[in-house]
């Protein structure tokens, strides 16, 4: 070009971009199941513990009631569940309560469990019951004579995590729109 001092550019990596571009949705699908999956053991970790703040069970009991199924490349969805087991009253913290019965011998009185944080129960007449697990369970007589006994239940992880799912669901969504986007920038998309 004459009276101009010019120069040219030109592109030469289109190839590499639209490989670059094909690439792309598995990557973006990748960096959604990581967040999922992130997302989800953060969240099962929270409904432990909001569990342990409802009711007095151990922690290693919670832990394997309450799990989750991950995401894959396939279902990008991440489903956390309780199975709905009922949960023996043995399996709180009890102590068989005793009063003073004729000619001053011991005679059980019923078992005090404490159910939750600060949320203790008396079950007038129930005892103790070499039944069962190791410990016994907690039982009531269901009529007058020795037999049926009627093992006695309290809430289970499932009633508990049922009531806060809704708190549970929210916090998780904000915490996956902030993940998804990390996990998009990490992939370098």
């Amino acid at each position: 070009m004459a009276g101009y001092s010019s120069f040219r550019i030109e592109y030469d990596g289109l190839a590499r971009q639209e490989q670059r571009f094909a690439v792309a949705p598995d990557k973006l699908r990748r960096a959604i199941q990581i967040a999922l999956n992130t997302v989800g053991r953060r969240t099962r970790t929270r409904s432990w513990r909001a569990i342990r703040d409802e009711v007095h069970l151990k922690p290693s009991y919670i832990e394997d009631e309450v799990n989750f199924i991950p995401a894959t490349p396939e279902e990008l969805r991440v489903i956390i569940y309780a199975r709905r087991k009922g949960v023996t009253l043995s399996q709180f913290p009890h102590r068989q309560l005793y009063r003073r019965g004729k000619g001053g011998r011991r005679v059980k009185a019923g078992v005090e469990v404490q159910v939750g944080q600060g949320w203790t129960e008396l079950i007038e007449g129930a005892f103790i019951a070499p039944i069962g697990p190791a410990g016994g369970l907690i039982a009531e007589r269901s009529s007058k004579p020795r037999l049926p006994l009627d093992v006695l239940h309290g809430p289970s992880p499932s009633q508990v995590l049922g009531s806060l799912l809704d708190e549970l669901g929210d916090e998780a969504e904000r915490d996956l729109e902030a993940e998804v986007e990390r996990q998009i920038s990490r992939a370098d998309l």
